[in-house]
């Protein structure tokens, strides 16, 4: 019996949140500090925080960085307190991990994406071990696995694997190897395929560690003709929805 492996990210791939998830989270956190009467501004909140969230990621890719989530909103807080003159304390530094958090559990700008049980539900049938493989900015790990309960994912994944918890982020290849390593328990995978919604996070993180690569490309910048697309030959591939995945195992078929 062959021993098949997929995994998955989870934002954007799995569970669904765009811009409106982070003026909610920007308007939180200044109704938060208003609270301490600090003058912040919504716009400035905004700015510094999806400022600080690109270079995170751009750092992530040019230099393999990886920074844990307590410190980023550590980062984001001073450069937020800098424009008012106010001093930072810790308190303040739990105060608003905790808003950003419970914003994102509870927000209704978060969404299971509509393929991804059933998704789940078929790799898993196909004889798929399942895994998640994800990174953190500023929420831990353990959100990300109690959104994946309330949407009802645990149940059809078998490994969990995030930066937080191991120390290094995608593209770095020890997130996969960690993950790919708890599903095979060592041993040599006939089929592994990483999905996600990220270019170089994903897609080269994959390929970096010699697992084929599934990007979901959903605004077409990379398929122009059907999906799904060969961009390498039996090493990489692009769906424009989460369900076309399904095909990626029967396209592989003949590279074995």
């Amino acid at each position: 019996m062959s021993l098949k492996v997929i995994t998955f990210d989870a934002y954007n791939t799995l569970i669904n949140y765009g811009k409106e998830l982070i003026e909610e989270i920007a308007s939180n956190v200044t109704r938060y500090l208003k609270s301490m009467d600090i003058e912040a501004h919504f716009d400035h909140v905004y700015e510094t925080y999806m400022g600080l969230d690109r270079e995170i990621r751009l750092r992530r890719v040019t230099e393999m960085v990886y920074v844990p989530p307590m410190d980023n909103v550590r980062t984001f807080l001073e450069r937020l307190l800098r424009k008012y003159n106010v001093g930072l304390t810790e308190r303040m530094v739990m105060d608003v991990a905790n808003i950003i958090a419970n914003t994102l559990l509870e927000s209704k700008n978060v969404k299971v994406n509509e393929d991804a049980q059933y998704v789940l539900m078929e790799m898993k049938s196909d004889g798929f071990m399942v895994g998640v493989i994800s990174n953190v900015i500023f929420w831990s790990s353990s959100v990300t696995r109690k959104l994946l309960d309330k949407y009802g994912l645990s149940r059809h994944i078998d490994v969990q694997v995030y930066a937080d918890e191991v120390g290094r982020a995608k593209p770095h290849p020890a997130i996969f190897e960690r993950a790919y390593s708890l599903l095979t328990h060592g041993a040599e995978p006939d089929i592994a395929i990483h999905v996600g919604d990220g270019f170089k996070e994903d897609l080269l993180g994959a390929m970096l560690d010699d697992i084929i690569g599934v990007f979901i490309d959903r605004e077409g910048r990379l398929i122009s003709g059907g999906s799904p697309a060969e961009f390498i030959r039996c090493r990489a591939y692009g769906v424009r929805r989460l369900k076309e995945v399904l095909l990626i195992p029967h396209l592989i078929a003949s590279c074995t």
